[in-house]
């Protein structure tokens, strides 16, 4: 099929197939639309009064914990730890963790390397990260596997 015949077809689904499967099914649609719309803005006013009620660094502490997880899930790039900060630690040599590499991994990627540690590297990085970074899911995650 050559390009003019492809691009014919596509205006054909724009125009014309599109909004005929839209009239049709809108009756079924729109419901499962609108609810998923109501379910949406629940949670941004869940996030908005959680986050007012935030102080100014725990504001910053949770949208460095989003950040880190949308690189992370992206897959764009390992996160930099950043010493203008406070809470967050920059790398240190002379600090000995159980995972190389600590203090510049993603939240969620810790996450998964933490299950397979002793519960005595557990506690040496939940002392850490409670001195440093202070991630709230790191820590809560650290606190389950040592229940």
């Amino acid at each position: 099929m050559s390009t003019p015949e492809r691009l014919g077809d596509r205006v054909l689904d724009l125009v014309v197939y599109a909004p005929l499967g839209l009239a049709l099914e809108a009756k079924e649609l729109i419901p499962k639309l609108a609810d998923r719309g109501r379910g949406q803005v629940a949670l941004a006013r869940l996030a908005g009064k959680v986050a007012s009620q935030q102080s100014p660094a725990g504001i910053t502490r949770l949208l460095d914990e989003l950040r880190d997880a949308v690189i992370s899930a992206v897959g764009l790039s390992e996160p930099t730890p950043r010493a203008d900060q406070p809470g967050e630690a920059i790398e240190d040599p002379e600090i000995e963790l159980p995972i190389e590499g600590y203090q510049s991994i993603a939240a969620a990627e810790l996450l998964e390397l933490l299950e397979p540690l002793s519960d005595d590297d557990l506690s040496d990085l939940l002392a850490f990260e409670q001195d440093h970074r202070a991630r709230a899911t790191v820590i809560n995650r650290i606190r389950q596997l040592r229940s």
